[in-house]
C-alpha cells in the first residue's frame, strides 16, 4: 500500500519548487553513499605490508644505524627509503587515480534524464535530483530511479531481475511496489517515489557492503615465497661475512684487545652484513611490479577494462575458470530478427493482398514500441521483441511511422504472459481488421486452415523466440472473427557477438574453461553456449538442481558443469565457492544487485559497465566497459603478458643480485677489496633496476601468451628455464669478475682506473644481459617493434653510468676513463649477447623432453 502520511505531505500532482526542498531536507538525495572505504591515510600504509617492502625497511633501519655509529654518510639509507617510498607510493595513486574514474562512471549513471511532474507541469531532471514525493512518469525502457508505488499502470511490467535473479519480467498494477534499479519492459506507469537513496532497498543492499578482505592473489602468494627465499638467502649470506670477519680478527689475526677495539671489530662486521642483504634483496622488485601493474592497467583501461585493484591486472592472467553471463556478454542484448517465413517486408498501396504486406502491416501498427535516434545511434524504446520487428523493417526501408499514420489503429489489447497474444484493431474502408502476433501455437489455434507448425521446430533449437502472424475482419457488430487468417511467423533472438566464439576458442586454447550461468531456460542456454563453443560435452544443470547439491556433490560436478540455466545470483557464488574448493582461479561476471557477493568472493569480479548497477560495480575488481566477452579474453592476455614481464625483470635483477653479493663476499676472502662501495652497489641494486623495471616490463603480449595452460597457484614464479638463466649467467659474472680481479683489466693503467672499470664493466654488462631478459622461455621479442621504451632507457642507464664515471668521481669513488677505455668495456662486455642462444636451445631441448 501507499503511505498514507507522505501522499498527504506531498500529494500525487506534483512537487513545487518550495516543497522539493522539503523534501531534500527531510529524506536527502538520490545518491548511494558508497560503501565505507578505507581511509586514504591507510589506504598509502598497506601498501608497505608487501613481504619485500618489509624486509627493505629492516635494511633502512640497519644501514642507518651502522652509519650513525660510524659516523658515515645516511645517501645509501636514503637510497633504499627512497626506492621504498617510490615503490609504494606509485601503487597507491594508481589505484587512486583508478577509483576516482570508478567514481566518475557511477556519477555519469546519476545524470540520467527522469520525466517528472513537477510546478504543475511534466518536465527532466537528472536522476540524482530526484526527491520522495516526486511524481514520476515510466515508459518501457525506463530504469526506476527510486523506489516508490504506482499511481498509474497501463499493462506494465518490470525487470526487477537485479534483485530477484528472476528473468521474467513481473506485472505490476496500480499500489504495486518498483525498485530503484529495476526497468519498465512493458507499458506505461506513473508512479509516487517513496525512498531515495540510501533509503532504497538498492542502497540498503550497497550499506551491507565492506571493503572487507579478498582472496590472496595468486601473484601476491608467489611474490610472499620469493621474498621468503630472498630473505633466507640474504641472512645466511649476512650471518656468513660475520662469521669470517670475526675469525679474521679474533681468530687469524691479532685479537683486539679492550672494549672499543671490540665493539670496532663487531660494528664493521655488521656494517659488512648490512650491505650483502642490501646486494641480496632486489630492491627493484616492489618498483617493477608495480611499474608493470600500472602499465598494463593503463592499457586495460584502454582496452575497454577499468581496473579498480590494481593487483587485479595479474590475478585475471592466471584465472583458469570464467563464470559468464549470456545476455549482453555473449550476446548483443538487443533482439533482432534473424529467421522469417517471408523474404522481405512489403508496403501494400490499399488493403495488404499478400502475407508479406499483412506481416509488414502487422509489425508496425500492432506495437507499442518506439525508434529513436541518440547521438546517431538507433536506440528502442519499449518491448524488446516488438522493437526487433522495427529494427527489421527499419534495415529493409520501410518506415512504420509512415505505416502508423496512414493506418491508425483504433485499439489495441496489449501482450501479458497469460495471453501470449497481442492484437491492434484498425478500420479501412468503412470496415474493421484486427491484427494479431503472438505464440505461434496460440495464434494457430485461431486459424482456419490450421496451419502446420512442424518446420518451426529448428528455430526453437537455435535459441528464436517465435511470433506468429495472423489477420481477420471484423463482424458488423464488432465482434472478433471466430478463425483468423494465418499469415506466418519470424524467428526473433538476442544474436551472439561475432566475435565472441573467436574469443571462446582462444579461452579454451589457453586453458581456460568458460561456464555459462543465466537465468534462461535450458534449451535456449544449451542452444546459445553450443553456438559460441561454450557446450561441448558437458553437463547442464538448473540452479534448483545445483544448490539441492550438498556442498561435496558441488565440489565433484563442477568441472563438468558446462551450463547452468534457470540460475539465481546466489547459485552463482555457491558456482564460485565451489571452484575455489578445487582450486580454480575463478573470474565472475555479473551486473545486478544480487550479483555483488559473487563478484566480492571471486578471484576476479568483472562487472558490467553499460548494464551493471552501482552495487555490482562497487563490488567487482575489473568493470568491462562494452560489457562484452571478448573484453575479458583481452583482459586476460594483458595479465599473462604482465605476468611474463615481472619474470624477465626477475632473471634481471637477481642474476646482479646473486653475481654481486657473492663478489662482494668473495673478494675479502681472496684478499681484495670489495669491488663495489655502498653507494655504487645502490646505483646497481636500486636506480639502474628501477629504469630496467619500466623498460622490460613495457614489452607488448604476444600471441603465444594465448597458446599455453594457466599458470598453477601454487607454481613458484621462478621457472626451471628462469633458474637456469640466473645461475648460468650469474655463474659467468663471478667467473669473469674473479679473473678480472686477479688479472686485472687491459688498458686500465691505476688501481683507481680498475675499481673504475669493473664497476662500470659491471652495469654495461647488465644492459647487454637487458636484451637476453626480453627473450623468456624461448620467445624473442622483435629487435625494434614493440617496446621502443626499452632501447631508450637502455640508452639512458649507459648515459647515466658515463656521467657518473666521468663527473661522479666525489661521490661513486671514480676517475675519469678515456675514450678508447669506454670502447674496450662495451666490446669486452659484449660477448653476453651469447647467453642468449645458449639459453633458447636449453628451453627448446628441456620442451621436448
Amino acid at each position: 500500500m501507499i503511505p498514507t502520511q507522505d501522499l498527504e505531505r506531498f500529494g500525487t500532482d506534483g512537487l513545487s519548487s518550495e516543497t522539493v526542498l522539503e523534501s531534500r531536507k527531510l529524506y536527502g538525495k538520490n545518491e548511494l553513499t558508497p560503501p565505507k572505504r578505507i581511509p586514504v591515510w591507510k589506504q598509502y600504509l598497506e601498501k608497505y605490508q608487501d613481504p619485500i617492502i618489509r624486509i627493505l625497511l629492516v635494511a633502512v633501519v640497519l644501514s642507518a644505524l651502522v652509519a650513525l655509529l660510524e659516523g658515515e654518510s645516511l645517501i645509501d639509507t636514503l637510497g633504499i627509503a627512497l626506492a621504498v617510498i617510490l615503490a609504494t607510493t606509485i601503487a597507491f595513486l594508481t589505484e587512486f587515480r583508478s577509483n576516482r574514474a570508478f567514481d566518475a562512471l557511477n556519477a555519469m549513471r546519476e545524470d540520467t534524464g527522469v520525466k517528472v511532474i513537477r510546478d504543475g507541469s511534466p518536465g527532466s531532471i537528472p536522476m540524482r535530483d530526484i526527491v520522495v514525493g516526486d511524481v514520476i512518469l515510466l515508459e518501457a525502457g525506463d530504469m526506476v530511479p527510486a523506489d516508490g508505488y504506482l499511481l498509474v499502470a497501463a499493462e506494465t511490467e518490470a525487470d526487477e531481475s537485479a534483485f530477484t535473479g528472476e528473468s521474467e519480467p513481473v506485472k505490476k498494477i496500480v499500489q504495486d511496489s518498483v525498485l530503484k534499479g529495476s526497468y519498465i519492459t512493458g507499458g506505461r506507469a506513473t508512479m509516487f517515489a517513496a525512498a531515495v537513496g540510501d533509503r532504497t532497498k538498492m542502497g540498503q543492499i550497497a550499506s551491507s557492503l565492506t571493503e572487507g578482505t579478498r582472496p590472496e592473489t595468486p601473484l601476491q602468494i608467489k611474490l610472499h615465497d620469493l621474498a621468503h627465499l630472498i630473505s633466507k638467502f640474504g641472512y645466511i649470506m649476512a650471518g656468513l661475512i660475520i662469521g669470517v670477519v670475526l675469525i679474521q680478527d679474533f681468530v687469524i689475526g691479532v685479537p683486539p684487545q679492550t672494549p672499543i677495539e671490540i665493539f670496532s671489530v663487531i660494528l664493521h662486521a655488521c656494517m659488512f652484513a648490512v650491505v650483502i642483504i642490501v646486494v641480496s634483496v632486489p630492491e627493484g622488485l616492489p618498483v617493477s611490479v608495480t611499474v608493470s601493474l600500472a602499465l598494463t592497467m593503463g592499457k586495460m583501461t584502454r582496452a575497454k577494462s577499468l581496473v579498480r585493484r590494481l593487483i587485479a591486472c595479474e590475478t585475471v592472467g592466471s584465472v583458469t575458470v570464467i563464470c559468464t553471463d549470456k545476455t549482453g556478454t555473449l550476446t548483443m542484448n538487443q533482439m533482432e530478427v534473424a529467421a522469417s517465413s517471408v523474404e522481405v517486408p512489403e508496403i501494400s498501396s490499399g488493403l495488404p493482398k499478400t502475407p508479406s504486406e499483412w506481416i509488414t502491416l502487422n509489425a508496425a501498427v500492432n506495437s507499442t514500441a518506439e525508434l529513436e535516434y541518440h547521438e546517431d545511434r538507433l536506440i528502442t524504446v519499449g518491448n524488446s521483441t516488438e522493437a526487433a520487428l522495427l529494427r527489421w523493417l527499419h534495415r529493409t526501408g520501410v518506415s512504420y511511422t509512415d505505416i502508423r499514420h496512414a493506418w491508425p489503429s483504433i485499439s489495441q489489447d496489449f501482450f501479458n504472459s497469460k495471453k501470449k497474444q497481442m492484437s491492434t484493431i484498425f478500420e479501412y474502408d468503412s470496415k474493421r481488421y484486427i491484427l494479431v502476433k503472438g505464440a505461434p501455437e496460440i495464434v494457430a489455434a485461431r486459424c482456419s486452415p490450421a496451419p502446420d507448425l512442424s518446420n518451426l521446430h529448428h528455430l526453437a533449437q537455435r535459441a528464436m523466440r517465435t511470433l506468429a502472424f495472423a489477420h481477420g475482419e471484423l463482424k458488423p457488430d464488432g465482434e472478433e472473427p471466430s478463425t483468423l487468417i494465418w499469415d506466418g511467423y519470424v524467428g526473433i533472438r538476442d544474436e551472439v557477438r561475432p566475435d565472441v566464439p573467436e574469443a571462446v576458442k582462444t579461452c579454451n586454447d589457453a586453458g581456460i574453461t568458460v561456464k555459462m550461468v543465466t537465468g534462461d531456460s535450458p534449451e535456449t542456454a544449451t542452444a546459445i553456449a553450443r553456438e559460441t563453443g561454450i557446450f561441448r560435452d558437458g553437463k547442464v544443470m538448473t540452479g534448483p538442481e545445483f544448490r539441492e547439491l550438498s556442498d561435496e556433490k558441488r565440489r565433484d560436478i563442477v568441472s563438468d558443469l558446462q551450463v547452468l540455466a534457470r540460475s539465481e545470483p546466489h547459485d552463482k557464488l555457491l558456482l564460485v565457492k565451489a571452484l575455489q574448493a578445487n582450486g580454480e582461479v575463478v573470474a565472475v561476471t555479473g551486473d545486478g544487485t544480487n550479483d555483488a557477493p559473487a563478484l566480492r568472493n571471486a578471484d576476479v569480479g568483472l562487472a558490467m559497465g553499460i548494464a551493471g548497477t552501482e552495487v555490482a560495480r562497487e563490488a567487482s575488481d575489473i568493470i568491462l566497459l562494452d560489457d562484452s566477452f571478448p573484453t575479458i579474453e583481452r583482459a586476460v592476455w594483458w595479465g599473462r603478458a604482465l605476468y611474463e614481464n615481472i619474470q624477465r625483470f626477475l632473471i634481471f635483477q637477481l642474476t646482479i643480485n646473486i653475481s654481486a653479493a657473492i663478489l662482494t663476499f668473495i673478494s675479502p676472502l681472496l684478499g681484495f677489496p670489495p669491488p663495489f662501495t655502498i653507494i655504487q652497489l645502490l646505483w646497481i641494486n636500486i636506480i639502474m633496476d628501477s629504469l630496467a623495471a619500466l623498460a622490460l616490463c613495457s614489452e607488448a603480449p604476444h600471441p603465444a601468451l594465448m597458446n599455453r595452460k594457466p599458470i598453477p597457484r601454487t607454481a613458484s614464479v621462478i621457472t626451471p628455464y628462469m633458474k637456469f638463466s640466473i645461475l648460468i649467467t650469474a655463474m659467468i659474472y663471478i667467473v669473469v669478475g674473479i679473473t678480472c680481479m686477479i688479472t686485472g683489466l687491459p688498458f686500465m693503467e691505476t688501481p683507481e682506473q680498475q675499481a673504475t672499470a669493473f664497476f662500470a664493466g659491471f652495469v654495461i654488462a647488465q644492459v647487454w644481459n637487458g636484451f637476453n631478459c626480453r627473450g623468456i622461455n624461448g620467445i624473442m621479442p622483435p629487435l625494434f617493434r614493440g617496446n621502443p621504451v626499452f632501447f631508450v632507457i637502455m640508452g639512458l642507464i649507459v648515459g647515466i653510468q658515463i656521467l657518473i664515471v666521468q663527473y661522479g668521481g666525489e661521490i661513486f669513488d671514480t676517475v675519469p676513463l678515456t675514450p678508447l677505455q669506454w670502447i674496450v668495456i662495451g666490446i669486452g662486455t659484449m660477448p653476453v649477447l651469447l647467453i642468449w642462444p645458449f639459453l633458447r636451445f636449453y628451453h627448446q631441448r628441456t620442451k621436448k623432453l
